[in-house]
């Protein structure tokens, strides 16, 4: 006789139940898994929302201590911005789950990420300066972050901005998901000296996390990031306009890393304890300054067509001027407030606007498409 499968409930410490949403795809990641989830009871304590809301259901993928840890740090951290009556930098925090350790967050559920959003809008007459001006409220999020510990005089950088945990509210805010997360493990583990192999491989990783350096301007370890974010998002388009298949694990990729990033993991591997807790060398480096030419070139080629021929030249030169700062070697020359780098993007986006009208004269001939520029290009 077959037996009934029961639905899975979760309580929380507000003393409220949770249910997931049939048919709901899970978001699964390295610490946790997602998943679309409503309540079942009334509204009760901080757990405000009515019955039915669609909710997002953080849960600790079994077995692994170190995400168990990391799962702790984000509770602790969202638990304090909670508090905060202002509009919040991230998905609001309603309940947790499990007692005394924390096994689950319940938060507000956000449709989408920032690479999806992309992927939606690459063809769209106006996707860069979308990007552009969504990259700004993007940078005004972190810094709002970075100020509230600043305010509880700790310093606090997010250390894992990527965009898969840029989310799109509900609401149509973005926010920034995933705090808490682990520190890069110190380089000086028995399995360095058996393998001498570079594990890490995160394509938006700030040079001195990935090396265990001194990190004198926290803010510099997320503007670096957020410099890598775009590299990738213009990547994505690039890829997509020559027919190829976006790789399965999105912007994780390899694909998605820059030049820049790679010869970070080369001076890595001839010794990853170099520079650990101490400054990193930008000597060490080529060009620690200026992102190297392969990077450059990619930026130019996932541009053409979004402004006329004759301005694309001006758009390059401006974002990678941007980009040499976000992704500089030497974090004291990097953007070292999200602040600042907002009104960078803000600037941009006004650039943007600003030439994309050229060459409009309903008299002038048809611009050439993206496509045909391209093959021009190529044929060079």
């Amino acid at each position: 006789m077959a037996t009934a499968t029961l639905p899975l409930v979760w309580t929380g410490r507000t003393g409220r139940r949770y249910a997931p949403v049939e048919g709901a795809r899970l978001r699964r990641g390295g610490m946790a898994t997602v998943r679309k989830v409503v309540p079942k009871d009334a509204p009760v304590a901080r757990s405000v929302t009515p019955e039915g809301t669609p909710l997002a259901l953080k849960l600790w993928n079994e077995g692994d201590e170190a995400s168990l840890d990391q799962l702790q740090r984000e509770s602790a951290i969202l638990q304090q911005i909670a508090e905060r009556d202002s509009e919040l930098p991230c998905p609001r925090l309603y309940d947790v789950i499990g007692e005394p350790l924390v096994t689950g967050l319940v938060m507000e559920w956000c449709p989408m990420h920032l690479a999806r959003w992309w992927a939606e809008r690459l063809d769209d007459p106006d996707a860069f300066g979308r990007l552009m001006a969504t990259m700004a409220e993007v940078a005004r999020r972190v810094s709002d972050y970075h100020v509230f510990f600043a305010y509880a005089a700790e310093v606090a950088a997010h250390g894992d901005l990527k965009p898969s945990n840029i989310l799109l509210s509900s609401e149509g805010r973005w926010l920034i998901s995933d705090f808490g997360t682990a520190q890069v493990a110190a380089p000086d583990d028995a399995s360095w000296d058996e393998t001498r192999q570079v594990v890490a491989t995160e394509n938006f990783l700030a040079p001195e996390v990935l090396f265990n350096a001194k990190k004198r301007h926290p803010a510099a370890i997320d503007t670096w990031s957020l410099g890598a974010t775009v590299f990738a998002l213009l990547r994505m388009r690039r890829l997509a306009a020559d027919k190829v298949e976006l790789p399965k694990n999105g912007t994780h990729s390899p694909r998605f890393r820059t030049q820049r990033m790679s010869q970070v993991h080369q001076v890595y591997a001839q010794d990853p304890r170099r520079f650990r807790e101490r400054d990193l060398d930008p000597d060490a480096f080529p060009d620690p300054l200026r992102l190297p030419e392969e990077d450059r070139r990619d930026v130019r080629d996932a541009l053409v067509g979004f402004v006329p021929p004759d301005s694309e030249q001006v758009l390059a030169d401006a974002l990678l001027d941007i980009l040499d700062r976000s992704m500089s070697i030497d974090p004291a020359h990097r953007f070292t407030s999200c602040r600042d780098l907002a009104a960078a993007f803000e600037q941009l986006t006004r650039l943007y606007l600003q030439v994309s009208t050229n060459g409009t004269d309903p008299g002038a001939p048809p611009r050439e498409t993206s496509e045909q520029i391209r093959r021009d290009r190529d044929s060079e």
